[in-house]
């Protein structure tokens, strides 16, 4: 009987910043409905006031470890996420929880207003909100013909 050779493990984040290089920043967001997320899980919902983002980050120490940017209509959250215990990834069994270093680009609704936008960190949980408007009624604009 031949020895088993010893299980490969696929350099997943390798792969995930290759693709995001070739495909566009947008590429994972596209699929996200059919390929899990790699980073922190997000909510977001919206009532008639405000636009609420609920974004997992369990067990952040400090604020140096999370980044929150505002670039036109997106939003922008860096950050790193520490396993909790010392165990490198070729000792992990079974690993299903997001830890590492991740980028996730959150596109806002045309109506909100992140100028007002706040945001608070606690029980794992980094949650923003910000006003939203009513949607403007279009406006048709004449077109003068010579």
């Amino acid at each position: 009987m031949k020895p088993q050779s010893p299980r490969v493990k696929p350099d997943w984040k390798g792969l995930q910043a290759q693709a995001g290089d070739v495909l566009g920043a947008d590429f994972w967001q596209d699929i996200a409905a059919v390929i899990p997320v790699s980073g922190p899980r997000i909510d977001m919902f919206a009532n008639a006031c405000e636009l609420v983002i609920v974004i997992e980050l369990p067990g952040l120490t400090s604020p140096e470890l999370i980044k929150l940017v505002q670039q036109e209509r997106e939003l922008v959250v860096r950050g790193s996420i520490v396993r909790p215990y010392g165990v490198t990834d070729e000792q992990m069994l079974l690993s299903e929880r997001f830890f590492g270093t991740f980028e996730r680009r959150i596109q806002l609704p045309r109506n909100a207003a992140p100028q007002a936008m706040r945001a608070h960190y606690g029980n794992g949980l980094l949650i923003i909100r910000m006003p939203v408007a009513e949607e403007a009624a279009e406006t048709p604009v004449p077109i003068h013909f010579r």
